[in-house]
Formats: C-alpha cells, structure tokens, sequence
C-alpha cells in the first residue's frame, strides 16, 4: 500500500465531520455517491486487511550437491538440510545434483542457494563457464548463499569462488582433529543472525576446521569460533605450534550486493541435526535470503533460556521377560555367544544370571548378527558419587556395532543433551529422563529398522529407532545418521568405556538380553 493510506477495520477507528453550508441537488447526490463509496471501502476491508497481513512469502531456495564423496555422505545430510529449512515454515526448497550446464535462467527463480557441493579435485566435475559465472552473478545481483561445510574446499583455483567463500580449505590450509564434542563462542552478540542466542553453546561430536586459507582482513566477518586444542591430534604431520587456536566457525562475506553466510560446522547427519547447527544455520540462511532474522530461538539456544539437557523427569516402569519368539542372546550362565572385537573369548563374565562388565574388560559383542531387530536388554549402572557427567556409569548399546544408544547414570546428573542415557549418541536427544537411581535395575526396550540399501550398497532409506527407557518412550521413530556397514547385518556390541587417560573404574551389570529379527 502507498505510504500513509488506511483502510477502514484495519486500524483503530477514524472520525470525520461535515462542514455546514447550503445544500443542493448536487450536493446531495455527492454525498449519496461518496457514502456508497465508503460502505464498499467497509465491506472490502477484510480483503485489504487480510492482503496487508498475510504471512511473508516462502524463500525460495535451491541446494545444490553432489554424488557422495569419501568422508561425506551429501545424499544423507542433504535431506537434513532440506528438513531443516523447511520446518521453519520459511522456505520452500529443492535440490538439485547436477549443476553443469546451468545458467541465469536456472538461479531466476530463487532467492537462496545453499551449496553443499565438493568436486573431489576433478576437473571434470567443474561446473563450466557459464553455471560457475551465474552462480557468481546471482550473488553479486543481491541474493543469497550459505556455504556448507566442505563447499568450502571445492573449487582449487577458482579465484572469485574464493573471495565469496571468505575461507577455505586448500593445500597446506585445512585440517582438523578427530571429531569430539567443543564449544562455540559467539564473537558478535549484534549480528541479527547470533543476536539473542547463548554466549556459548556446544556442539556434540563434529569435525572442527581449522587453519583454512582466509582472505585479506575485512572481506569475512567472524560471527563465532571454537578452540582448537591441539592436544587432540593424533596425526604429528598436523601443523599444531602452541596450545590451540580460535577457529572461525560462522561467519559472513558481502560479495557485490549479495550475502554469503558459512558454515564449517555439520560433519555429518547426527552433527546437522543438532539444536547449534539447526539454529545458526536456518537463521544464517534466512538473514543471506532477506538481510534480516525473523526466525524464533529455541530455548535451549537463547540467552538466558533453558538448557537442552534440563529434560522433564518421568516415573519409569519395569522390564520384560523373554516372548516365546525370542532369540536368548545371554543365558546368564556363561559367556556363550559373546566375543570381544578380535573374535577372542569376551572378557566380560557371567555371575548369578548376570553379565558383569569392569572397566578393561573390552567390549562385548554377539557372535549372532542382526539388521532390523526388537531388542531388550536390563543393565545396571554403579553409584559412582566421585564422579559426574561422561564419566558417570557410562556403556553404551551399539546396534550392528555402529549405532550407539547411550547408557549412563542419567539419575541428577546433567550432561550434553546427545550425550544422555537414552539418547542416541550424538545424533538425537531423549524426549524425557527416565532414568533410575544408580545401583537400580534399568531396561531398554529398542525397535530397530536397518536402512534399505541398493544391491550395490547404496542408501535408498534411512534407519530408524524407536526406544522405551524403563517402559517410558524417549526415541521415537528417529531417523539415524548413515555409517558405511550398515548396509549388512552386525552384532550388538556393550561398550566398554575406557581406554582413556583417567578412565574411572567402572563394572557394568546386564541381564535379561533377548532379540526378536524383523526382517
């Protein structure tokens, strides 16, 4: 609407007068004509009202990826990206995997790209003149980019990439240290992208990237960054003088009347479903579509707001004897069944009907191998006063030996929200604490669905997960993170949390472990 106009209903109410002054013919039909006027003005109001008030117009975005490449799984985080987005409500988006041969006319319709995109350093998978200059025109013409992870290493070479990227991983700049969990520091509270979040927030479990080759101070702007201890290496060609470094981690670029927000964090599936990724990301996104933030901050995520791991308590129930389909996998007698990962005799032992498990004892896992499986299984966690957090009581449950459900003492014992007795580790968050006091009986309860895969072993669905702490729900059909080997059948695995600096002692109990395949 034109500055300064109103429409009746739409506002607060608006008077009007009449001056006097002699009548005449003319007059009147003049104002039978301007009050049939103001009655339609009155009766289309709800139209105007609803056409000034309607939601904002969906963000148009294009994710531009790739086939996978080695380390990076693009067909199992894209679709993350894409859920990530889209469940804000904000943006409607596609996805596309083969940008060569594009142009002007491909990027027309959007007002966002997210590139998540590496070209393996083959030539070849360059995207040609003309779809590499309409990438760098549509930003530089005012929309938006949000560069993703590894994008930042694609393209050695390619100048003006770079100076739209702001860093990247190139030959002798670009390392990082095993994943772990580390803490982001928000450099500029001011930037609508980070204004109202936490100070400082973790991020479970990702790569961290380090030593990326920047361009000249002042084309980027840092907006967050994470030490980088260098004591975590384990490569001694890593380039680690000193104790560590502040890494950037978010940041921003202004390439002509463009914006490019980046982001090195999200490794993987379990790192982009995170509540620190998912916010900074879709806010970071937002912000390069539309140079403002409109997106709400979850709780755990705001300043002054309630942490992630502050879960609502929940009376557990108990456990569940064996049904008459079930496959017995310990018989509370011996060891029958079980080995340690060389195929050796497993050093766990069997007591009174009970697996006991110390700390050195290695991890255990099923001769038997399963995919798609009901499983139960009863453990029991030692009091362990001296202690707190990670290294409170914990095992952890690996589903064919790679997707890990996590045991703890979850009993007034805060820890990170991926990291808590129910969760699956580093991936998903329980919905609730269900847990016991220590030195108390606790039971899971899991339905497993293995991913689909080609006969070639490529992915064509996702796992999923649903598991009952103490009869009480916390992981409802989750999707889980892809993990090469997951196409086959593997064992059950009980970890055996040691093999650090400092581990505390620890005997871990288990009983009752039966499996129902649902193949």
């Amino acid at each position: 609407m034109a500055r300064g106009r109103w429409w009746p209903g739409c506002a607060a109410g608006s008077s009007s007068g009449a001056r006097g002054g002699a009548r005449t013919d003319i007059m009147d039909q003049g104002v039978r004509i301007m009050k049939s006027a103001a009655l339609a003005l009155v009766l289309l109001a709800p139209v105007f009202c609803a056409q000034a008030q309607e939601a904002p117009k969906k963000i148009q975005t294009l994710i531009i990826t790739g086939q996978d490449v080695p380390g990076h799984v693009w067909r199992s985080v894209t679709p993350e990206l894409r859920t990530a987005l889209e469940a804000t409500g904000r943006f409607e988006v596609r996805v596309m995997e083969e940008f060569r041969g594009a142009g002007p006319e491909t990027l027309a319709p959007y007002d966002l790209v997210v590139l998540n995109y590496y070209e393996q350093k083959r030539k070849e998978l360059w995207w040609g003149d003309r779809a590499q200059n309409a990438l760098l025109d549509y930003v530089k013409s005012g929309k938006g980019l949000v560069m993703f992870h590894f994008s930042t290493a694609a393209f050695e070479g390619w100048t003006e990439y770079e100076k739209m990227s702001g860093g990247n991983w190139r030959p002798g700049n670009g390392h990082h240290s095993p994943s772990h969990d580390f803490t982001v520091t928000i450099r500029d509270k001011d930037h609508p992208i980070t204004r109202g979040l936490r100070e400082k927030f973790r991020q479970p479990w990702d790569e961290l990237y380090a030593n990326l080759k920047w361009q000249p101070e002042g084309t980027f702007h840092v907006l967050a960054t994470a030490w980088d201890d260098h004591k975590l290496y384990v490569n001694p060609r890593q380039p680690t003088p000193g104790d560590g470094k502040d890494q950037p981690m978010l940041w921003t670029v202004d390439y002509g009347q463009g914006r490019v927000f980046a982001t090195v964090l999200g490794h993987d599936v379990a790192a982009v479903r995170t509540p620190a990724f998912v916010t900074t990301f879709t806010r970071g996104a937002e912000w390069a579509a539309t140079n403002a933030v409109t997106l709400p901050i979850p709780p755990e995520m705001a300043a002054g707001g309630r942490r992630s791991e502050e879960l609502k308590a929940v009376t557990p129930g108990v456990g569940a004897a064996p049904p008459s389909d079930a496959v017995v996998l310990f018989n509370g007698r011996d060891m029958t069944g079980w080995v340690n990962r060389k195929g050796e005799p497993s050093g766990c032992k069997a007591e009174n009907g009970e697996m006991v498990c110390p700390t050195g004892a290695g991890h255990a896992l099923t001769e038997r191998k399963f995919a798609s499986a009901q499983i139960h299984l009863e453990f029991l966690t030692p009091p362990m006063p001296e202690q707190k957090g990670q290294l409170k009581g914990n095992s952890g449950v690996y589903l064919q030996g790679l997707t890990e459900i996590q045991i703890l003492d979850g009993f007034e014992n805060p820890t990170y929200a991926t990291g808590q007795l129910g969760a699956v580790y580093g991936q998903s968050a329980p919905m609730v604490n269900a847990a016991r006091k220590p030195g108390e009986w606790s039971s899971f309860d899991i339905v497993y669905r293995a991913p689909k895969c080609s006969e070639r072993g490529a992915l064509l669905e996702t796992g999923r997960l649903t598991l009952f702490v103490n009869g009480v729900l916390v992981q409802d059909n989750v999707r889980l993170g892809y993990r090469g080997g997951m196409c086959q059948p593997g064992p059950l695995l009980l970890q055996d949390h040691s093999g650090f600096k400092d581990a505390p002692h620890t005997v871990m109990k288990f009983r009752n472990i039966w499996m129902r395949p649902l193949e």
